[in-house]
């Protein structure tokens, strides 16, 4: 898949810019504060009807303006063309999406469509941060790739929901315990076949990570990532079985539940420990094996989807080369620059110099107060 052009209108700093893209490598230069990442923000729009780091649409409305319009043309693999518009309505605070002219079903039925692989300087924590930034991390990976997989995990969540809601009102003795059998069936149906897939997904991406890694680092180093849910989970066993021990884990922990107020059992506790050389990254490991580490899982992303959607993801790089050193950052963007499309953001246009040769697929654009300018003829950085 690749992104022929976008239209950006009312959205964030852009009043109105189009750009029209490069088959492979795009560079988006300028200094910070003026609209790169805006450019960035608003492919995630085409790809996931959502930002990839605001959690609400109404951030990317221009201030004092009543709508927003993302629009863009896509090539699939197989040169099939569609057109998708975001419009985001402030009076209403309602989004609507558009593929083809139709709005799709449920927004999560696009996820997948467009495969896209995002790397930004929030998705240092999924090394860096919390179990939560790795289930993040895992979700959408495995959501690209899996329709069921992300209607499981919908499912899981609205359960979670209900059911907290009536542990929150238990502890406080406001509804009768029974209350939470019906969703203890729903939350472990679903809750035992997201466990089961995460599973599978670490046994089948782990070979990408290692070979990702390898391509970025020169040291001798064995990456690792490991699942680690509250119950036993096997890849093959059916899913009845997990479902068992998951029942049988929130009866042991039920007294505990009712007392905190909360659900203490299921996916939405799982753990992801990435490891080098056996050593956890999060106790041991520098500032630079960190970036490696999530560079390479970013480069495992892109071949996994690849391999599972049948579609080529395109590829998001929002300042990543700050903490590379001049050789990892050159051998980053030759390997970029093989996979397909990417779209990359730097304030340093020096760090393409020796890398890229720019030509009609591979193009610059300056980004300045909210407005984009391709960079013609322009032989080398």
């Amino acid at each position: 898949m690749r992104i022929v052009r976008a239209q950006l209108r009312q959205f964030r700093n852009h009043s109105c810019t189009e750009l029209e893209f490069g088959s492979t490598t795009n560079a988006l230069l300028g200094d910070n504060g003026h609209g790169k990442t805006n450019v960035l923000e608003a492919l995630s729009f085409l790809c996931l009807t959502k930002s990839f780091y605001a959690t609400s649409d109404v951030t990317a409305l221009q201030k004092g303006k009543e709508f927003f319009e993302v629009h863009g043309a896509m090539v699939s693999d197989v040169a099939i063309e569609h057109d998708v518009r975001v419009v985001y309505d402030a009076g209403t605070n309602r989004k609507k999406v558009f593929i083809d002219g139709k709005e799709p079903a449920t927004y999560s039925s696009v996820i997948g469509q467009f495969p896209i692989v995002i790397l930004s300087p929030e998705n240092n924590n999924i090394t860096f941060g919390m179990p939560s930034d790795r289930r993040r991390f895992t979700d959408l990976v495995i959501a690209q790739s899996s329709a069921a997989y992300l209607q499981d995990t919908l499912e899981y969540r609205r359960a979670l929901r209900q059911r907290n809601k009536i542990l929150s009102e238990a502890k406080r003795g406001a509804v009768n315990k029974t209350a939470l059998d019906p969703w203890d069936e729903t939350l472990s149906i679903h809750g035992s076949k997201v466990m089961q897939k995460r599973a599978r997904f670490f046994k089948e991406f782990a070979p990408f990570v290692f070979r990702a890694h390898a391509s970025l680092s020169q040291e001798k180093e064995a990456p690792s990532v490991d699942y680690m849910p509250q119950i036993s989970v096997g890849v093959d066993e059916p899913v009845g079985n997990i479902k068992d021990r998951f029942k049988q884990k929130v009866e042991e922990k039920r007294d505990d539940e009712l007392r905190m107020g909360t659900s203490l059992v299921g996916p939405h506790r799982d753990e992801v420990v990435f490891s080098l050389n056996d050593l956890q990254l999060r106790a041991y490991a520098s500032q630079g094996q960190h970036k490696t580490f999530l560079i390479a899982l970013k480069i495992a992303e892109y071949f996994y989807l690849k391999e599972r959607c049948a579609e080529t993801p395109v590829i998001l790089l929002d300042d990543v080369f700050t903490e590379l050193d001049d050789t990892r950052a050159r051998r980053l963007l030759s390997l970029i620059d093989e996979l397909g499309q990417s779209f990359i953001t730097t304030t340093n246009e020096q760090v393409f110099r020796e890398s890229i040769r720019w030509n009609d697929a591979r193009r610059k654009f300056s980004i300045m107060n909210g407005a984009a300018v391709f960079r013609r003829h322009e032989a080398a950085a």
